[in-house]
């Protein structure tokens, strides 16, 4: 039995369950509070599911996790959600099916302490601070020079994140922050705790991270770090990034990047998620190539990345992240299988705009329908909150044959005029 815990979404439960299938196991599923139409959608997605009111508390997963797996071995206990990823590492430990340190995951998902740690380990880093009050504006900035950006310490798809360039932006940005950061429901469980690893604890509803400006070309990798060795998977080029800091384009291999370039950035990821600590787990690591720093690290995700990036590299190298990911966690290596589109790949990505119940989208067997476009995913349902405060990755394309990036674009730019999303406002 492997037994999965979820904050929210059900899209990724579905393939997730049949990942944990196709490896010959049961798949238990710990949740945390639930509607009744979740609950029914959840139930028959998998052998068995328990309902907790913290999918935070590894006490409560623990227990869950020894109900759903009564009669049966349980061989692991995990989770890819930010929310739960920590409490899922250390309710294992509490089961003795631990393979995954708490301790790195922790550093990870709290972006300050990841700072700390690639400065203590030598590696390039932008100038950073934690800010506290908006009274702290002029501080701050004199110890982080603008242009900055502004982030909650443990957030999750850009959520909130904020570039400033001034001491008066900066300290408005602190306030819509602070004003704003629970009215998401999807992502208010994040904050409810407080952040340790960094000595003194961080009450993240109140205390935010300001760091420079890195300014050069961003790319992201998915890599896997198996007993402290970590292998690298294909690296991606963010090549259409919204001044949002949503993430609407990906391509891989990237184009015209210089190969010693491309092995730059593999020694950075690489240096970066060993000094936070990750061992036994997949990261998403996302790195800018700075004008000055070089190869920088922007943020680590502990959890394979999101949107439909597994999909890509299972389609280019056959290698399924989510499968990767079950087997660290079992503590035996995951199936692999040979590519199946080993030729350029990219996902587009088409976010809502506006903030409210989704009613419904439309145009998409036109999109399924453009010569480029060969699978068209979606991850949201009528009735789901739309907002503009997160991404949101509604609506994903895989795209093939294109000749290059500024194709991509056009392809983008069809798609977008072919897709609306029809929302209630709130």
């Amino acid at each position: 039995m492997v037994v999965v815990v979820r904050d929210v979404g059900t899209t990724w439960v579905a393939q997730t369950a049949a990942t944990i299938r196709a490896a010959g196991c049961l798949a238990g599923l710990v949740s945390g509070p639930v509607t009744g139409d979740e609950q029914a959608e959840l139930a028959g997605l998998v052998d068995r599911f328990v309902v907790v009111d913290d999918p935070t508390d590894p006490g409560l997963l623990a227990a869950a996790a020894r109900e759903i797996s009564s009669g049966h071995r349980l061989s692991a206990l995990y989770s890819s959600s930010d929310g739960a990823v920590v409490a899922a590492a250390l309710a294992a430990e509490l089961l003795g099916v631990g393979r995954t340190p708490p301790a790195g995951l922790a550093a990870a998902r709290n972006k300050y302490a990841t700072r700390r740690a690639m400065a203590a380990a030598g590696l390039p880093t932008p100038p950073f601070a934690l800010m506290g009050d908006a009274a702290e504006a002029a501080d701050v900035a004199d110890a982080v020079p603008l242009p900055a950006v502004i982030k909650p310490v443990n957030g999750a798809g850009s959520h909130l994140v904020q570039r400033v360039t001034s001491v008066e932006e900066l300290a408005t940005a602190y306030r819509v922050i602070a004003d704003r950061l629970l009215d998401t429901p999807q992502l208010r469980h994040l904050y409810t705790a407080q952040l340790t690893g960094t000595g003194t604890p961080i009450d993240p509803t109140t205390t935010f991270l300001v760091e420079g400006m890195l300014r050069g070309h961003e790319y992201t990798v998915d890599l896997i770090i198996r007993d402290g060795e970590v292998e690298l998977l294909p690296l991606v080029d963010k090549f259409f990034v919204d001044d949002r800091f949503f993430e609407r384009g990906f391509v891989c291999p990237p184009t015209d990047l210089d190969p010693a370039m491309a092995r730059d950035i593999g020694a950075a990821v690489t240096d970066a998620v060993l000094a936070v600590g990750l061992d036994n787990t997949v990261a998403c690591v996302e790195v800018i190539v700075d004008e000055v720093l070089g190869p920088t690290v922007v943020e680590i995700n502990c959890r394979p990345a999101g949107q439909i990036m597994g999909t890509l590299y299972d389609l280019r190298i056959g290698v399924n992240t989510a499968a990767e990911v079950i087997g660290l966690a079992r503590g035996v290596p995951a199936v692999r299988t040979e590519p199946k589109l080993p030729i350029p790949i990219a996902t587009l990505t088409l976010f809502p705009e506006g903030t409210g119940r989704l009613r419904a989208v439309h145009g998409l067997d036109d999109v399924a329908d453009l010569p480029d476009v060969i699978r068209v995913v979606t991850s949201v349902a009528p009735g789901d909150l739309i907002t503009e405060d997160y991404e949101i990755f509604a609506v994903n394309l895989i795209v093939a044959g294109f000749e290059d990036e500024a194709d991509l674009m056009d392809i983008y730019a069809v798609a977008d005029k072919l897709v609306r999303f029809e929302v209630e406002p709130r």
